[in-house]
């Protein structure tokens, strides 16, 4: 005789799938419902199965839309760039920053647009650049020069280094500009104001006189006049320009008893200590720093050496 096999329990196993069959067909946002020992991270219980005959019931989970899955990975996301450019313009003083744009060329046409609102054309810029900050150097004539700032900052280290070498004083760095800042806007003001002093060429004829022209828009503008003015003064002879100052400071000095000079400055500290540096440069003796002139104080003046020397 064959053994009696015990009845099978198929009716509550039936009830469980139908259960979960039910339950998966409603809609959901991320997934079906499923047999589960227990909500888990992630998860959420939606409901049991119908225990009986000897089944007990057995809970249904479905994923939670609101929970935070750790377990899954997460979407690979494009890179993110802060746009940014800066622009400027021979006539100024200062700079345009625009920063934080998402899409490229954003950033370079709106600075170029905010620079020539304010000089009337003419801006150019120094390119787009993202994720990261540039350097503005300024040199004495108020000359702006950009450098990238990477990991070693060697650019701009290069950079400051080849304009120090033109110049008795080292540059400056003017600003520094991260790419995710929003934006630099300079008005009016950001316009040069120009000076210059003209003499006369050549030993022969010197009167020991520097001749200045102050405040003025247009740089030609100032040298003609500074050196009409010398031209003026000394019918016959060869005038020329010695110094022009944008926003700067025109610093006159004598040095070994009787050898006039002057050189330019953005400030009236940087003036005096490039004409003392020059004064070291060349061995002087002596070294007497005279009167100072603002390019931007409107006026055409004339400064003796000789004069300024003996305090007359």
């Amino acid at each position: 005789m064959h053994p009696v096999n015990p009845p099978r329990r198929w009716w509550p196993l039936f009830a469980v799938l139908v259960a979960w069959a039910a339950l998966a067909a409603a809609p959901s946002a991320r997934a079906q419902v499923y047999p589960c020992p227990g909500p888990g991270p992630g998860e959420r219980m939606v409901g049991m199965t119908p225990g009986g005959n000897g089944v007990a019931p057995v809970p249904l989970c479905t994923r939670d839309d609101d929970a935070d899955y750790d377990d899954e990975p997460a979407a690979p996301q494009a890179p993110v760039r802060d746009y940014a450019a800066i622009a400027w313009h021979a006539d100024a003083a200062d700079v345009w920053f625009e920063g934080g744009y998402s899409d490229a060329g954003v950033a370079e046409r709106e600075a170029r647009a905010a620079c020539n609102a304010v000089m009337g054309g003419g801006c150019t810029t120094t390119g787009e650049w993202w994720n990261s900050s540039m350097a503005i150097i300024r040199d004495r004539l108020g000359n702006f020069y950009n450098a990238w700032l990477g990991k070693d900052r060697s650019e701009r280290d290069k950079v400051l280094a080849d304009c120090s070498a033109q110049q008795l004083l080292p540059c400056e760095i003017y600003m520094t500009f991260n790419s995710s800042r929003r934006q630099y806007r300079p008005g009016a003001e950001a316009r040069k104001i120009y000076g210059a002093g003209a003499w006369v060429h050549g030993n022969e004829g010197y009167d020991g006189k520097l001749y200045l022209a102050t405040g003025y828009r247009d740089s030609k503008v100032a040298v003609d006049t500074a050196v009409k003015a010398c031209s003026d003064a000394n019918p016959g002879r060869t005038c020329e320009m010695v110094a022009l100052s944008g926003n700067g400071i025109i610093q006159t000095f004598r040095y070994n008893g009787n050898f006039d000079n002057a050189t330019v400055e953005m400030t009236p500290r940087r003036a005096k200590e490039a004409a003392k540096h020059l004064c070291a440069q060349l061995k002087a003796s002596s070294c007497v720093l005279q009167a100072a002139f603002d390019s931007r104080t409107p006026g055409v003046f004339v400064h003796e050496f000789a004069a300024a020397s003996t305090g007359k």
